[in-house]
């Protein structure tokens, strides 16, 4: 029996290593602040632009980006933490804007390593959730 769970040890060992995260930091996040301009009416808004999260290796490093569908003239703060093989990003609103728009808020977080074998965790206002993997 000793023999055959020897191997079996080794065996997810190295299965659990191919998955370790590599060494990620943070660098810095960039707001790209209302895309549309002024914003588009509340009446003429068509979801022009999605919520969403993507992300991509630029020169070996990892961008994050955030974009999501808020009123116009609000005011945002970020937080970031890595936890382990986890991402988590919150941005929450700091003053709710109260124009009649809709604008499209983006953030790219940028850290520097890859990112490849990481999860991320972003959440906007406690409400709206974004989960993924990274790979590559």
């Amino acid at each position: 029996m000793k023999k055959f769970l020897f191997p079996v040890l080794i065996l997810a060992a190295l299965i659990s290593c191919d998955k370790k995260p590599g060494s990620l930091k943070f660098s810095e996040a960039i707001a790209g602040g209302c895309s549309t301009g002024k914003g588009m009416s509340v009446q003429s808004f068509l979801d022009s632009e999605i919520d969403r999260v993507t992300y991509s290796f630029v020169n070996g490093n990892l961008d994050l980006f955030v974009g999501f569908n808020a009123t116009c003239c609000g005011q945002y703060s970020t937080s970031y933490e890595i936890a382990g093989d986890t991402i988590l990003i919150d941005i929450l609103t700091v003053q709710a804007g109260q124009c009649n728009c809709i604008c499209f808020y983006s953030y790219d977080f940028k850290f520097t390593g890859d990112g490849n074998n990481y999860n991320y965790r972003v959440k906007i206002d406690n409400k709206v959730t974004f989960s993924g993997e990274i790979t590559l």
